[in-house]
């Protein structure tokens, strides 16, 4: 409801119930269309004639979400939960507010109660999930996100972040099942087709993985690590020419060591010791004392 330039002149003294209503009902447009500024000043307007207001208190919090300005939300949200301490309701948007201040500890314990409010709580899990990958528990954010997934299982975005996380974890049957589940929802989805491919690659099982490697090489064509992963592969799988030539495109740009130790096993596996050596040599010129690639080079050079 659009409120007259007199309406917002009144004094506090002058408001009436009806007057507050109309500006609860201003302010809650004026965030669903994004306005958020002009939200704030009308809760604020409520909040002159009544410093209590829990609609407006939590209104103004939103909006003080919405531009970005999160230690005020946070205030406001303090505000509120002095008057309503038992509404888990608004635990997740207090922990949001939390984890973007980087109050890790902080946002535990309000996602922790918003999920006792409502176990299936959505954007608490997603909050959840996002705060343990930030502070390094791998393990906990894989639970929230499977949780979500039980909710949802087509939730792409968290399908790749799971995915993803379990490759880093070394776990490329579980991302594996993952990454299925995500190309069933989106066929085409270039961080499923790259996961997957990866994740069974990591298995050894080059065969099944070189139809994933094609099509997102089709996809992303110039992407370095695309480029050598897909050289490992098809190297594995004994296409020799396809992944010397994968490998020496990921070098086109400048410097790559993965590129390098990938063509000094192609050239290996092609009995072309001089070139495996050079390889090596190129790696060991920005990085002298990597001992890997020293022993390597010791093996690839032939004896005299």
């Amino acid at each position: 409801m659009r409120l007259h330039s007199g309406e917002m002149n009144l004094s506090p003294r002058d408001v009436t119930n009806l007057d507050l209503r109309r500006l609860l009902q201003a302010g809650a447009a004026s965030r669903k269309a994004r306005d958020f500024r002009a939200a704030e000043n009308l809760y604020l307007r409520v909040l002159e004639v009544n410093p209590h207001h829990a609609q407006a208190l939590k209104g103004l919090a939103d909006a003080y979400r919405g531009l970005g300005e999160m230690k005020r939300c946070l205030e406001t949200w303090d505000r509120y939960g002095d008057l309503c301490p038992n509404d888990g309701s608004i635990q997740t948007r207090v922990g949001d507010a939390c984890r973007r201040m980087g109050l890790a500890e902080r946002a535990l314990v309000h996602y922790q109660a918003a999920l006792v409010h409502d176990p299936k709580d959505r954007y608490a899990l997603t909050g959840l999930g996002d705060l343990h990958q930030k502070e390094r528990h791998p393990e906990e954010a894989l639970a929230c996100w499977e949780q979500l997934l039980d909710l949802d299982p087509d939730l792409l975005h968290i399908r790749t972040m799971a995915g993803n996380l379990c490759r880093k974890k070394f776990d490329f049957l579980r991302a594996e099942h993952h990454f299925r589940e995500a190309l069933r929802v989106e066929p085409k989805n270039a961080h499923a087709i790259f996961g997957m491919a990866d994740a069974l690659r990591g298995q050894g099982r080059f065969e099944d993985a070189a139809p994933y490697w094609e099509e997102i090489l089709r996809i992303d064509p110039s992407n370095s690590q695309v480029l050598c992963r897909s050289g490992d592969c098809f190297a594995r799988l004994g296409r020799l020419d396809q992944a010397e030539a994968l490998l020496r495109r990921a070098l086109v740009p400048g410097y790559d060591r993965s590129a390098w130790l990938g063509l000094a096993r192609v050239y290996t596996l092609k009995g072309n010791h001089a070139e495996a050596a050079r390889c090596h040599e190129a790696i060991l010129a920005r990085n002298p004392g990597d001992a890997r690639i020293s022993q390597l080079l010791a093996q690839a050079t032939p004896e005299a």
